[in-house]
């Protein structure tokens, strides 16, 4: 693995535990049910005879599908310390 690859890398990491850290609080979880709410998260996102519409609402989706999924990653203890 070259140096930019590890950089991308250690980049994604970061990235991941502050993601984490910060939805983990209680704000965050506030904000996190908000966005919920905002993207429809649990909602259908098809507009009839819509095809803008549906894409529209499945690009607010995908936000907040982004987010769990980064939420649900799970980073090695060891590999967390030595990235921050």
């Amino acid at each position: 693995m070259d140096e930019k690859q590890k950089q991308k890398l250690l980049e994604k990491r970061q990235v991941t535990i502050a993601v984490q850290e910060l939805f983990a609080s209680p704000k965050g979880k506030l904000v996190l049910q908000k966005l919920s709410e905002m993207c429809n998260e649990n909602k259908p996102t098809y507009v009839d005879q819509n095809p803008n519409g549906s894409a529209y609402k499945e690009g607010q989706r995908s936000i907040i599908l982004g987010i769990r999924n980064i939420m649900n990653k799970k980073e090695e203890p060891k590999q967390r310390k030595a990235d921050l």
